[in-house]
């Protein structure tokens, strides 16, 4: 097993409205009447997962309001990297394909998207979406929170799968 990704890219992410969208492409790109961020939610909440895929787009939903400045780490791995559950407060896997190397990350509510500062292979991968400090920032803390996309190279579809889920969500859910 590879025990180190081939590519690394550190950047800051803003979360609103408790979520943070991921795409490659924006499924409202060619389709200005495209509802895929309330199925995305809608998926995120009825799976359990609180991690929506939709048409392309990742919805991580999050415990609390509002994050600026959350670190999020983006890593490119050549197979499947190892499972570090412990570290993470929440983990989910799912397909996510990357397009003409673009990696966004956009708060809900329409606010100017994250684009990652670095070009990421073009591809078909499986996803595994990390975040911590759920706890303390659901209490009110500011700037604990932090996350990490995970991307390895996938050869079949397969559904998201809930890798661990914050104890918390079972309150708030």
């Amino acid at each position: 097993m590879t025990s180190e990704p081939s590519i690394v890219i550190d950047l800051e992410v803003e979360i609103d409205y408790g979520q943070v969208y991921i795409y490659s492409v924006a499924p409202w790109r060619d389709d200005s009447t495209s509802d895929a961020v309330l199925r995305a939610l809608d998926d995120a909440r009825q799976s359990g997962r609180w991690v929506g895929v939709v048409d392309g787009l990742i919805d991580v939903v999050v415990p609390f309001r509002k994050s600026f400045d959350a670190p999020m780490r983006v890593e490119v791995w050549s197979e499947e990297p190892p499972l570090d559950n412990d570290a993470w407060d929440h983990v989910v896997d799912a397909d996510f394909d990357v397009c003409d190397g673009e990696l966004v990350f956009e708060p809900s509510g329409g606010f100017t998207p994250v684009r990652c500062p670095e070009s990421v292979p073009s591809g078909r991968y499986r996803a595994r979406v990390s975040g911590r400090g759920y706890a303390e920032a659901a209490e009110g803390a500011v700037g604990v929170d932090s996350y990490r996309l995970r991307l390895w190279p996938r050869e079949n579809e397969r559904p998201p799968e809930l890798r661990k889920s914050w104890p918390g969500w079972q309150r708030l859910g």
